[in-house]
């Protein structure tokens, strides 16, 4: 005589196939191009990542900060100790075709409890291109060494 499931049996199975189907979507990878990124970290957020080329997002004063979907352009920070810093962690951004196109970044990591902060960030930033201002960031480590900037995606419209 044949096994048969039961029907409560059949139904939890289903379950679980959709919770495992519906939990991939909604985890990101973090890129696997660089030896100093753990392969296993992942986001259960929507975010945007602070990219690794200088687009058209400007300031007052210049090349800011452009912010997309695409983790494998995110811009990586290799200097979790020096944003620990009041200094902060500062680097150059660059258009990959025109190197005279650039930014400065710097980013201090973590930066917790501070005024008006939101409950997601735990980063905070300034650029070249807009000077004086500093924004909120939620900050991803990769590894012990490096981290990515994020800040939360915007609902769409």
């Amino acid at each position: 005589m044949p096994h048969q499931l039961s029907k409560v049996t059949i139904v939890a199975l289903v379950g679980v196939a959709a919770l495992i189907a519906l939990a991939s979507h909604l985890t990101t990878p973090m890129p696997r191009g660089s030896t100093s990124l753990s392969p296993t970290v992942t986001t259960t957020t929507v975010s945007v990542y602070l990219l690794s080329a200088v687009g058209a997002c400007r300031g007052p004063a210049g090349y800011t900060p452009c912010f997309g979907g695409n983790v494998t352009q995110a811009e990586i920070f290799n200097c979790a100790n020096v944003a620990t810093s009041a200094a902060g962690c500062t680097q150059l951004v660059t258009n990959p075709s025109n190197a005279s196109i650039s930014y400065q970044v710097t980013v201090w990591y973590p930066y917790l409890a501070h005024t008006n902060e939101p409950s997601w960030a735990n980063c905070k930033y300034q650029s070249t291109g807009d000077p004086g201002q500093q924004y909120f960031a939620n900050c991803i480590s990769t590894n012990s060494t490096a981290f990515i900037v994020t800040e939360p995606a915007l609902p769409p419209l």
